[in-house]
């Protein structure tokens, strides 16, 4: 079997087996995200004329910017769906690394390939993953506002783009949330996939949720989870310079480099 085949072979069972394995955990994810979507599409309504933009926008956006520890507000929506996508993609990662890999490893006779199907997973149940978030969210708050386009509403000109520093069209601030929600996500879960090598995923978990929750409270563009902020970045904030193309290759050199040291680390380990 060659290896290009070899690696399609492992990479479409984890595509497959993640589906089938957490199947019931995506249907109570889309479910509650449907549910968020039903209340913020009745909010954007209560107040102005909207579309899918404005629930968008209440449903992902952060708390931004602290001054002062009493200015802090607890960004409840935008924590949901960091902890609950990050355990989704954790919770398959820990069952197959614990039940299955030794088995697979000894089947395909190559530790890296192995490795590398995981990475490559992490990419694309990522994009899938809030691809579909978006089609719930857009599906629901369309029907709810009885608006199915993207244009400037007046609620997108009252309350959104009057905070905004840098002008951008609504289509382009639904693709910097959900872009920033992908970027943010992958460094994050590739942390995740290292550190489940040598600890426990209860540890591994709340590793990964602290050094997320850290961007909450600290305005440091150096934290992985603030390029999933859209009220931080310069669109809204002039202030702390993070753009949407630093946001992009700052993530893509982590993830690379994360990804990179958890293949050397598996290959070299000894263990199956």
């Amino acid at each position: 079997m060659t290896r290009g085949r070899t690696f399609y072979r492992l990479l479409s069972h984890d595509l497959s087996y993640s589906l089938a394995y957490g199947k019931y955990k995506f249907i109570v994810f889309y479910g509650l995200i449907a549910l968020l979507s039903l209340m913020m599409g009745a909010e954007v309504k209560s107040v102005a004329n909207g579309n899918t933009v404005g629930t968008v926008y209440l449903l992902l956006k952060d708390n931004g910017y602290i001054k002062t520890l009493s200015d802090y507000e607890l960004p409840y929506y935008w924590d949901f769906i960091q902890f609950f996508t990050l355990f989704l993609i954790g919770d398959f990662l820990y069952q197959d690394l614990n039940n299955n890999r030794t088995y697979v490893v000894l089947r395909c006779h190559s530790k890296l390939q192995y490795m590398l199907s995981k990475v490559c997973w992490l990419i694309i149940q990522n994009m899938l993953l809030f691809a579909g978030m978006f089609i719930v969210i857009y599906a629901v708050s369309s029907i709810v506002l009885g608006d199915f386009s993207f244009h400037s509403s007046a609620y997108f000109h009252h309350y959104i783009a009057s905070l905004m520093n840098n002008s951008v069209s609504p289509g382009q601030l639904v693709w910097r949330i959900f872009l920033g929600y992908i970027l943010t996500n992958l460094v994050l879960s590739s942390i995740l996939l290292l550190l489940l090598q040598w600890l426990s995923p209860i540890v591994s978990f709340l590793g990964v949720i602290i050094i997320s929750s850290l961007s909450t409270f600290l305005g440091t563009k150096w934290l992985p989870a603030i390029h999933s902020m859209i009220l931080k970045q310069d669109t809204f904030n002039r202030e702390h310079h993070l753009t949407l193309s630093f946001s992009v290759i700052y993530c893509a050199v982590c993830f690379v480099v994360i990804a990179a040291f958890t293949l050397y680390t598996f290959r070299k380990s000894e263990v199956y």
